[in-house]
């Protein structure tokens, strides 16, 4: 190693850990017990950065968040999802794409239940929070585009009113109230897998 690339391989790690203590400092400030508004001043001050900062490490508030989900998906288990594409049974890839959301959901409730409040009355949080949560509908309608294959059903005419039913089931706000205050979203993923077969007509299992 040259001393050039080791120098900017320290100044990387730096970056790395300047990253990290903004996306924790994020995390920290969604869940502040004072409910403390969601900003990026809010941010640094937790960071122990300046504004400036935040905004030269990722760019801008809506950069911020995607920084915030990534970690989120990380840290939920969400990168085991490509383990239901290759279920080669369609039904099977189903139960797994539903049990990992209800890991998901139950590794950061609190987190999405804040997320989903300070979006009620935040319009630029909450088109990046839509934005997010459509990437569970291009894997929903590869299932079904799969089931269809299969059995020929869902008639293609009602694919998309199906898809939009099973994108609701798979949802937070869905999960949180089917677990309510004594279960967690993940003890709740066979309900919503038997919801999703009888919306697929699939038999009962």
């Amino acid at each position: 190693m040259t001393p050039r690339s080791y120098r900017l391989g320290r100044r990387q790690a730096a970056v790395d850990r300047t990253r990290a203590r903004i996306v924790a400092a994020v995390r920290a400030v969604l869940l502040a017990r004072n409910g403390a508004a969601f900003s990026i001043d809010a941010v640094a001050r937790r960071a122990r950065v300046t504004r400036a900062t935040v905004y030269q490490q990722f760019g801008s508030r809506a950069k911020l968040l995607e920084a915030l989900f990534d970690d989120l998906a990380r840290r939920g288990g969400m990168w085991d999802l490509g383990e239901a594409f290759r279920r080669p049974d369609p039904e099977e890839a189903l139960a797994l794409f539903v049990a990992t959301f209800g890991r998901f959901w139950t590794a950061h409730r609190p987190i999405h239940r804040r997320l989903l409040a300070l979006a009620a009355l935040d319009a630029g949080l909450e088109r990046t929070l839509r934005a997010r949560q459509e990437w569970r509908r291009p894997g929903l309608r590869a299932i079904v585009a799969r089931l269809r294959e299969r059995d020929g059903r869902p008639a293609a005419g009602a694919q998309d009113e199906i898809i939009d039913l099973l994108f609701t089931l798979t949802s937070f706000q869905t999960y949180d109230l089917l677990a309510g205050p004594k279960r967690t979203p993940a003890q709740v993923a066979p309900m919503v897998v038997r919801a999703a077969r009888a919306v697929l007509g699939l038999t009962a299992q």
